[in-house]
């Protein structure tokens, strides 16, 4: 299934990648802030509220843990093949 998902997110640009993991991690941390206040407890019961609350939780986990390997990936895999360019700053 990994290899599968792999190929799939090969022809999506890495931009659209980064945008979508963002707008994720953005809406189940939203989410999970929505249901964590005491008004969510008068209306869901609490074994389901605690079952959404970790799904949620969970969620916001994975996006913003493949969002930093993406972003440290990157960033290694540049400088071991040379590509990084350092700008120097003149000194004054």
């Amino acid at each position: 299934m990994i290899q599968y998902l792999a190929n799939y997110f090969k022809h999506v640009p890495p931009m659209f990648i980064d945008g979508l993991l963002y707008l994720l991690i953005g809406w189940f941390t939203f989410n999970q802030a929505y249901f964590g206040v005491d008004e969510a407890a008068k209306y869901i019961q609490p074994e389901t509220k605690f079952w959404i609350n970790w799904l949620i939780g969970s969620g916001a986990v994975i996006c913003t843990s493949i969002k930093m390997f993406r972003s440290t990936a990157f960033a290694e895999h540049k400088q071991s093949t040379g590509q990084t360019n350092f700008i120097t700053k003149p000194n004054p």
